[in-house]
This record gives structure tokens, sequence and C-alpha cells, in this order.
């Protein structure tokens, strides 16, 4: 049996995945860039 949504969530959802501090500081510039609209 197939179950459908019927509030699809609309957006991007991005991961993001660093080797030593890259994926840390990446989140940090998005986060001190004030982006709204984003979950962190």
């Amino acid at each position: 049996m197939f179950e459908f949504d019927d509030n699809p969530t609309l957006g991007a959802k991005i991961k993001v995945i660093g080797v030593g501090g890259g994926g840390s500081n990446a989140v940090e510039t998005m986060v001190r860039g004030g982006l709204e609209g984003v979950e962190f």
C-alpha cells in the first residue's frame, strides 16, 4: 500500500561533510552569514 504526503516540505536538504575543519568551517560561515529560512 502507498501513502502520500499531503503536506510535502519544500526546499532542499544539504549535508555538509568535511575532513578536518572543512565541514565545520563551512557551516560556521553559513551561520555567521545570517541566512534566512535555513535550519542548522
